[in-house]
């Protein structure tokens, strides 16, 4: 019967199949290897040739731009038209005539202008709130024109506008000397900068922390491991700039100067958004920063921002949503590898881990746990029922947990290979038509793990039932025998730009070779399974493979179908029109890979979503929408349980719903010194549960770079440890000095637990950043707008990795003005230090230095193995008192479970004229007692110390270092540390 099912009968058929608990894809006769050695049938690898449009002769010279006419100002904005001035210019596409301008005064830190063309032939990013739904769409009705912090002028022929900061007359956008060009397939918008700005954001790409002014920033969602100053995997096209000036002029400044360290400063900062899922070019330049989009609208979003970094960074995401609150245990150190061949591996490393006293939280399998590395499937022999459900058991048992892959691309079930008949995701997705399709209605089928594969279209409003039962029927797979149970606490979204091995539909015509090998051998593969490669083929990670095949396209287009159209685009001349092409437009962006065709390494720009929205006009946002579903298939198989996502691929306001890691780096020290960067500017984008794969993901680690990673990783807000297949393991417990560093790092990153949860809920409350650069603490030191090999968690502790190998020193600044006060957190002595000092401090390779900011109360308890047993150890206050004897801080608590809480506690600390106060908000309560609190900087021993009144008899006083430490006050506080308000005073 099987064999005479036609495709809809069989779709059926199989959905009921997959629909049974406990099953399996494979027989279990199958044999468990997860790579097969059949080879990948032609097909393109590196696309078309590309010219990138910004290193041709710029082609808009002759465009004059656009004159404004029929203005009309209003309390709430600014509106009229555009038309345009003289003959098209057909700079890289073809003009629109008329345009409609509409200014609006958001809120009153916030203006919004938008051009778009009159007709509305250009596609809307905004109108599309079924995909992308912020807070920045849904203003404040009630502002006050006369409140607004910003001006917006402009000139009507040639149109140009400028906003203007009202408190200091700051330009903050200004866009005269620059004609604004809009067509069909590019549109110009240029801003005058100052000069030597300083600039941060615009990510995803792996750069130093200040931009600078010489650099193309390229938005296109791409996978692609580390490349330098090139698109990655997310888009977020935000930036803040911060611009000093000295306190008796006017003028600007070059921070680079040490001769204008001795002067004082004043400080601004403002943020720029330009909202869009298209491709784009961003061209920092010396004098101007230029925007350059293949398609959309202007959707541009100002904040006029305030004297401190972090109050704009506020100012812009609370307009695209505060991330959520994640759990408790995430918190905790993960452990990964690409490699881990079965379950019985990852739990030998959970024996190895205690064995060797090193904490661990979390376990993640890669594409090893998949049935032939197709999503929603478990492997039956490696990763048997049996055995995953004895290891569910042993890891819920000590409080410890798993988080499985799920790629974005779905296995295309070979219709002639009756083994491929039970693959429910397929057939289930065919019959819900959820997936993406050619612009002739057709399946577009890419390459990915498991062979051809179709891909989910998360804007289809089917696809949410359909993905919430795939990752139900994996948890069946993994052995739950219960809708309501999900033995795995998070998933980990990857290949979601989305990537695909080949260029095009490439498997339109091949679906019946499924399954084959990936077009390239996988690293560390073994040489019996070794394909035919190309001479000097260059062995790299999971997701680098810019070329596998050396078989030409002419053989590839004569054998498949594929989106592309294969026509080497030729330049036209300037001043006539150019041609329309979806797949490669006039202005050629500069995208990173291979021969730089838009739909190298990913899925088409011409792909075509359900509605008939092409994927051109969203590919941005793809990750997006699949870490979006995810969240609310998760959210209602488990309702009350918060969440936990990591995805690569990300967009703006990602972190409402998502964890990000920085992708698939190297194990080098570069990589290690821009992680740094990384999470300071993915905390500034709204998205601070972020870190890098710690050793690295590609090569191999070695002892030295490891120890300092590990080290350096605990003071990151995602702290996992994770490589790839065919590199040498890197557990920590391998080398003695990589233990041993990971011990004491993690000792100090369990005992500061509270105090990261009440980072990351001061994030989700106002959008504060975890990880921050030292100019967010101390925005009026020029020196510090570049400073990126040191970074501030929260506002209390201040970092200094070693980010250089042979070395047992570290040079590093202590910023803050002569008053300023910072304590070595090992010995608690203050550190002597100058203003703009450049401090070399000693950094034996087993530690790393930390110190602590005066005036700063932090909340800490007894380190245990994991933060389920930290949780339950007492609490102890760490209290750096400045030189004015106070300090200030603050807790918050709850179950680290609920997405929302029954009960939450708020703690104020207050220290000043040698009292200490505590005062509670909220009703939770855990009932752990406080055991000590440590005050640094007290000038003199006290007479004595009274807790409420009561005399302590259990203190110590440290002449040498000005240290008084307070014991046993567990029975002042056994009904709980924070349970009621409480003073200590000496």
């Amino acid at each position: 019967m099987l064999f005479s099912l036609d495709l809809v009968s069989k779709s059926i058929f199989f959905i009921f199949l997959w629909s049974l608990p406990f099953r399996s894809v494979a027989d279990d006769s199958a044999s468990s290897t997860s790579y097969r050695v059949e080879p990948t049938p032609i097909t393109p690898q590196e696309g078309i040739p590309q010219r990138i449009s910004v290193y041709q002769p710029y082609r808009g010279g002759n465009c004059h731009g656009y004159r404004a006419k029929d203005i009309s100002r209003t309390d709430q904005g600014v509106t009229g038209s555009l038309e345009l001035i003289g003959s098209p210019c057909y700079a890289y596409g073809t003009d629109y005539k008329d345009l409609l301008l509409n200014v609006t005064y958001d809120t009153e830190e916030r203006i919004h202008v938008s051009i778009r063309d009159a007709n509305h032939t250009q596609f809307e990013f905004s109108n599309r709130h079924d995909i992308w739904d912020a807070p920045i769409y849904h203003p404040s009705s009630s502002v006050n024109q006369f409140n607004l912090l910003y001006n917006f002028s402009f000139n009507a022929d040639p149109f140009e506008f400028w906003i203007t900061r009202k408190s200091d007359g700051e330009v903050l956008f200004d866009t005269r000397g620059h004609p604004l060009i809009f067509e069909d397939q590019y549109i110009e918008l240029t801003t005058n900068m100052v000069d030597d700005y300083n600039i941060y954001g615009l990510a995803e790409t792996i750069h130093g922390l200040r931009l600078g002014n010489n650099l193309t920033r390229t938005f296109w969602a791409n996978d692609e491991a580390s490349p330098l100053d090139q698109n990655m995997y997310g888009t977020h096209p935000f930036y803040l700039e911060q611009r000093y000036k000295p306190v008796d002029s006017n003028s600007n400044v070059n921070y680079n100067s040490s001769s204008e360290q001795q002067k004082k400063y004043t400080s601004a900062s403002h943020g720029v958004l330009m909202l869009t899922a298209n491709g784009m070019d961003v061209l920092l330049r010396p004098k101007y920063l230029q925007y350059r989009m293949i398609g959309g609208i202007i959707d541009l979003y100002v904040y006029a921002g305030s004297e401190k970094p972090q109050n704009t960074i506020t100012q812009f995401i609370e307009s695209i949503g505060f991330p959520q609150m994640h759990q408790y245990w995430t918190m905790g150190f993960h452990m990964c590898r690409w490699g881990y061949e079965n379950i019985s591996q990852i739990m030998q490393v959970r024996e190895n881990m205690r064995k060797f006293n090193i904490p661990i939280e979390t376990f993640w399998s890669d594409i090893d746990y998949m049935d032939s590395l197709r999503d929603f499937t478990v492997d039956p022999i490696s990763y048997s029922q049996e055995q995953m459900i004895e290891f569910f058991h042993d890891i819920e048992s000590t409080h410890q947990h798993y988080v499985p892959i799920v790629d974005a691309a779905v296995y295309a079930a070979n219709p002639s290979n009756r083994s491929d008949d039970s693959y429910g995701p397929y057939y289930e997705g065919i019959e819900k038509d959820v997936f993406l399709k050619n612009p002739d209605g057709s399946l577009y089928i890419g390459e990915v793990w498991p062979g051809f594969t179709v891909f989910p279209d998360f804007t289809n409003p089917k696809v949410q039932d359909y993905w919430k039962h795939g990752i139900q029927n994996m948890s069946y797979a993994f052995g739950s025998n219960s809708s309501s149970y999900i033995p795995f606490s998070g998933l980990w979204l990857d290949m979601n730009e989305p990537s695909s091995f080949c260029v095009g539909s490439c498997g339109s015509n091949l679906v019946n070779s499924n399954p084959v090998h990936p077009p390239f051998k996988l690293p560390g593969e073994p040489d019996d399974l070794t394909l035919n490669y190309p001479e000097g083929f260059n062995l790299t990670n999971k997701t680098e493979y810019a070329s596998a095949s050396s078989a030409s396209l002419s053989q590839y287009y004569a054998t498949a179908t594929s989106s592309m159209q294969p026509v080497y685009p030729t330049a036209v001349p300037i001043g006539q029109q150019p041609k329309h092409d979806i797949n490669h437009p006039p202005y050629a962006i500069n995208t990173e890979q291979g021969n730089h065709d838009l739909a190298n390494h990913g899925v088409s720009p011409n792909a075509t979503h359900h509605d008939g929205t092409l994927r051109y006009d969203l590919f941005n946002i793809y990750g997006y929408g699949e870490i979006k579903v995810t969240h609310k298939a998760l959210t209602d198989l488990q309702p009350k349980v918060r969440p936990f996502i990591l995805s690569r691929s990300t967009f703006l306001g990602s972190g409402v719903y998502s964890a990000h890691w920085l992708g698939d780096n190297h194990s080098n020290w570069p990589n290690m010194f821009f992680s740094i960067s990384g999470m300071m500017v993915f905390n500034m984008l709204g998205v601070p549960m972020v870190g890098a794969d710690v050793c690295g993901f590609q090569d191999n680690a070695d002892e030295e770079l490891c120890a300092r990673w590990m080290a350096m990783g605990a003071f990151s807000p995602f702290y996992r440890n994770h490589n790839q297949l065919g590199s040498i393991h890197q557990e920590p417990y391998l080398w003695a000095s990589v233990a041993e560093s990971s011990r004491r790092a993690m000792n100090i990153r369990y005992s500061l637990l509270p105090y990261w949860y009440t980072l990351f809920r001061q994030a989700s409350y106002d959008g504060s950043t975890l990880i921050r650069p030292l100019f967010f603490e101390f925005p009026d030191e020029p020196s510090l707008a570049g400073a990126d090999r040191q970074f501030l968690v929260g506002d209390s502790l201040l970092v200094s990795p070693v980010l250089e190998p042979n070395t047992t020193t570290v040079n590093g600044v202590f910023p803050g003005d002569e008053n300023t006060v910072w304590y070595d957190w090992y010995n608690h002595t203050a550190i002597e230090h100058k203003p703009y000092e450049n401090k070399t401090m000693d950094a034996p390779l087993e530690h790393i230095n930390v110190a602590i900011r005066g005036n700063k109360i932090i909340p800490m308890q007894q380190p245990a193995y994991t933060t389920e047993e930290t949780r339950k150890n007492p609490f102890s206050l760490l209290v750096a008192l400045d030189k004015q004897g106070t300090a200030y801080g603050n807790l918050y608590a709850d179950d680290g479970v609920s997405l929302t809480p029954n009960a939450t506690l708020w703690v104020d600390f207050s220290a000043k004229s040698n009292k200490l106060s505590s005062s509670s908000f909220g009703t939770y309560n855990d009932h752990v007692p406080l055991a000590n609190v440590t005050i640094l900087g007290v000038s003199s021993s006290p007479k004595q110390v009274l807790f409420n009144g009561n005399i302590v008899n259990s203190y110590t006083y440290s002449d040498s270092i000005q240290e008084l430490i307070i014991n046993n006050l567990n029975n002042f506080t056994s009904a709980g540390a924070f349970a009621s308000n409480w003073t200590i005073t000496w």
